[in-house]
């Protein structure tokens, strides 16, 4: 208890009521008390902290607890100064089935590219680099370089540097007095269990937004409507609890995707797509890396709602991170510890990853390739033998398809070159484009489409096989107006293709819309934006093909009307819900009204919601509303919207 008097003199008042002496002890600094000893004294405490670095030194957990349990203490110091000492020096130890199963739920090893990889070959050197000891031998000393290059005998790489030159690189490698430790943590191996975007800070369960019993309603109607669609995850493997316990990030945005299409879930949908918006930012800014950070990225670009304006749009932002992340985990490689795991479940996590990085390229290709800058595939050991991929005893439903459309990415890359090569020539025949697309694609088209033509389109109901003519037709479009731009040799026919395609594509759409309905509504965003691309260049090639007047194009009207009509819809079902359909849509049906004369009122654009109403400035206008020099065919505000879809640099590369 602590005494307190005015006069230091005099005792407290407390002391004097209790006729007690009134000590004050002198004050003292915070901390351990002089004399004070921690919980190990002696050989104890050092033989914990050698059990510390040993854990922290490059071997394997087995090897760790099989020398703790067989050996005594003796021996164990020797070993642990051994391996401290010479650890990366030594064999590595031959991984057993529970080391490898131990790998996949601690997180993906890197996978060693010596030759390839410039900065793995300088993580691999720097493993080999040794503790500099206090004592030296002569030959450490700043005569070793000159002593070494006065022999008579040494190899001779023919170098063009005088003596002094490499006298002086000889020393810095002898001289002890130069600082090499400042940075030799740079290369160390990453940690074997990295830091997960996890805790209560960031799960949407533990902050209140829903409830358990909704995250199980929710991830039992994703598994059955979106992942179809998606096709990235694992329904065995990927469960509530499993989810929640790798990335707050995957779990939210399965949550957040998934109730944008349950009418149920219209009270939690908008605070699940916030907190989304948020860990994806927090995510980026924290650097977390994880197979799990690359699917829910993911996830929540495929059917994201639109940014406000396309200042704030951030999806090709976190594209370029997705693919960055999934590289660097070395997700694209086929990791030889595979081949150990024996139960099916580490057997999932290893196509999980492989999954994954599928999944992201294909997504990253197709958004290249929609901005015009199309390149070659990039091929990996993963790739290379894909077309038995999704043979697999675990395969998902999903992985043929992902297999289709590795195969068809591939194929329209290899295309993509021959057309531009071929773009200079003089051909005879006046369709050559349309053919040379045909001939490269009717390969994989009877492969995997078998009841689709360039003619005619037999609907699925199958939302799966319906995606995937979605996904042939449309870039069978797109590789027959990239000839629009490239040459003006027998234009007339390259436009009568493109022509018949587009329409095609646009009948097949309002017929699946009209027929499937709700279950096609959860299809990606490029699919939307091609369909609108698709009425856009119809429109556009119309009247150049026809030579017609004012009203001849009713059919065509109607058509697209119908088409801005199924996008709206299926962008605004449930009601909660604004999807990139229904702004491709509205402003689709803007544009037939400014075709045909139709004015729209300053509150019929605001109810529209159209985030680029002003952009375009086609509404009221009495000039052409769609421009044929802009995008291939495309009006400057469907120029805009792609641009929100697909990056900033949709359009720059079609020249």
């Amino acid at each position: 208890m602590r005494c307190i008097r005015p006069d230091l003199s005099e005792p407290c008042d407390r002391c004097r009521r209790n006729n007690r002496r009134c000590n004050i002890p002198p004050p003292r600094p915070l901390g351990r008390r002089p004399g004070a000893v921690g919980r190990y004294i002696g050989f104890e405490k050092s033989y914990r902290k050698m059990q510390v670095q040993l854990k922290k030194a490059p071997v394997s957990a087995d090897e760790v607890q099989r020398v703790l349990n067989t050996t005594g203490q003796e021996e164990l110091l020797q070993v642990i100064l051994a391996k401290l000492q010479h650890g990366s020096d030594g064999k590595m130890p031959v991984p057993t089935t529970d080391g490898a199963l131990r790998s996949y739920h601690d997180g993906l090893p890197t996978p060693k590219e010596p030759v390839s990889n410039p900065l793995a070959l300088l993580a691999d050197a720097s493993s080999a680099a040794q503790p500099l000891t206090p004592s030296l031998d002569s030959l450490c000393t700043t005569r070793g370089g000159r002593e070494l290059l006065q022999r008579s005998v040494y190899a001779s790489l023919g170098l063009q540097l005088s003596r002094h030159t490499l006298e002086e690189g000889f020393n810095a490698i002898y001289d002890s007095t130069l600082p090499i430790q400042s940075q030799s943590n740079y290369f160390r191996p990453p940690d074997a269990d990295p830091p997960r975007d996890v805790g209560p800070d960031l799960d949407p369960i533990e902050l209140g937004l829903l409830s358990l019993e909704d995250a199980h309603s929710l991830f039992s109607v994703y598994f059955v409507r979106l992942h179809p669609i998606n096709g990235i995850q694992d329904p065995i493997l990927h469960t509530v609890d499993y989810v929640r316990s790798r990335s707050a990030l995957l779990f939210t945005w399965i949550l957040a995707i998934t109730a944008q299409f349950d009418h149920q879930s219209a009270s939690c949908a908008k605070r699940l797509r916030l907190h989304g918006e948020t860990l994806s930012r927090h995510v980026h800014t924290s650097g977390y890396k994880s197979v799990e950070i690359v699917q829910g990225y993911y996830i929540s670009l495929l059917s994201a709602t639109p940014a406000p304006t396309l200042s704030e749009e951030r999806s090709w932002l976190y594209t370029s991170y997705a693919v960055a992340v999934a590289t660097e985990l070395g997700l694209d490689q086929v990791n030889p510890l595979n081949t150990l795991a024996s139960d099916s479940i580490s057997q999932r996590e290893a196509r999980n990853h492989e999954r994954t990085w599928l999944r992201i390229l294909l997504w990253e290709r197709a958004t290249s390739a929609a901005y015009g800058r199309a390149t070659a595939f990039p091929e990996s050991p993963l790739t290379r033998n894909i077309e038995k991929w999704w043979l697999h005893p675990l395969a998902d439903s999903t992985d043929k398809d992902t297999c289709a459309f590795i195969l068809l990415r591939r194929h329209l890359a290899g295309l993509h070159h021959i057309l531009h090569q071929q773009a200079s020539f003089n051909h005879d025949n006046p369709h050559w484009v349309r053919d040379l697309v045909d001939s490269t694609l009717d390969p994989w088209r009877v492969t995997w489409l078998p009841g689709c033509t360039s003619k005619a389109v037999t609907p699925s109901p199958n939302i799966s096989t319906a995606f995937l003519t979605y996904v042939y037709l449309h870039n069978r479009l797109w590789m027959l107006s990239f000839a629009l731009n490239t040459s003006s040799i027998h234009s007339y026919a390259l436009q009568e293709d493109c022509f018949t395609a587009a329409v095609q594509c646009c009948t097949l759409a309002v017929h699946d819309l009209q027929s499937i309905g709700e279950p096609l509504y959860c299809l990606l965003s490029p699919s939307w934006a091609m369909i609108a691309y698709a009425a856009a260049l119809a429109i556009r090639l119309f009247s150049t093909l026809y030579n017609t007047h004012a009203g001849d194009e009713g059919e065509l009207l109607g058509l697209l009307g119908q088409v801005a009509l199924q996008l709206e819809k299926a962008g605004s079902t449930p009601s909660h819900r604004i999807g990139i359909a229904a702004v491709l849509g509205r402003h689709l049906l803007s544009v037939l009204r400014a075709k045909v004369g139709t004015r729209m009122g300053p509150g019929d654009v605001a109810d529209s919601r159209l985030h680029c109403s002003s952009e375009s400035g086609l509404v009221g206008s009495s000039c052409d509303p769609v421009l044929g020099s802009v995008a291939m065919g495309l009006d400057e505000g469907f120029a805009d919207v792609f641009r929100e879809v697909f990056g900033p640099g949709w359009g720059l590369g079609m020249e």
